[in-house]
């Protein structure tokens, strides 16, 4: 996309903290007004974010997608210039290596999950939990910097290989074991 895009995709759950992205994009759209923010998915939190993204004076530039299809999420990943997750805990950042795989760097919490789903530095940015500044800064720089955020999406595509499902599934199975 022409326009710098930021991409939220997953469940809209209290857990995945997405306030925090919300937060982040309005310190974001004070430096940089062409923003968007895509928010991608569903889930009870929905109209409280709605709510949040009206307070914070930045709903011009938010969209809630609602619950998407495999192939629209592909495209979503596709025309993303980031994907943020915000999230407290994930038992693993799917969505990181989904973006990944679409060539987009991630910018998530420090926690677990995500931690084991992202290289810091190499296929995206980790930040600590629930810091708005934090993602707002690690955002600017990608969004900002597009030497540094085509070599993070080469360097995405080429983590994201390393997983696989047959991969993931002979680990999952030699735990069990």
């Amino acid at each position: 996309s022409i326009v710098p895009t930021i991409l939220f995709v997953g469940r809209l759950k209290q857990y995945k903290s997405i306030q925090v992205l919300l937060h982040a994009a309005q310190l974001i759209l004070k430096e940089m007004k062409e923003v968007q923010l895509i928010i991608a998915g569903d889930g009870e939190e929905k109209k409280r974010l709605m709510n949040i993204t009206k307070n914070l004076g930045i709903a011009g530039s938010v969209t809630f997608s609602g619950k998407v299809s495999e192939k629209k999420k592909i495209e979503l990943y596709q025309q993303a210039w980031i994907v943020v997750n915000p999230s407290v805990k994930e038992g693993w950042g799917i969505t990181s290596l989904e973006a990944n795989a679409c060539g987009t760097p991630v910018i998530a919490s420090n926690v677990s999950g995500l931690c084991d789903s992202i290289k810091d530095t190499y296929s995206g940015i980790l930040v600590p939990y629930g810091k708005p500044e934090a993602f707002a800064k690690a955002s600017l720089t990608l969004l900002r910097d597009s030497t540094l955020r085509d070599k993070m999406s080469l360097n995405a595509v080429e983590w994201a290989k390393k997983f696989s499902w047959e991969k993931t599934a002979a680990s999952f199975v030699s735990m069990l074991q």
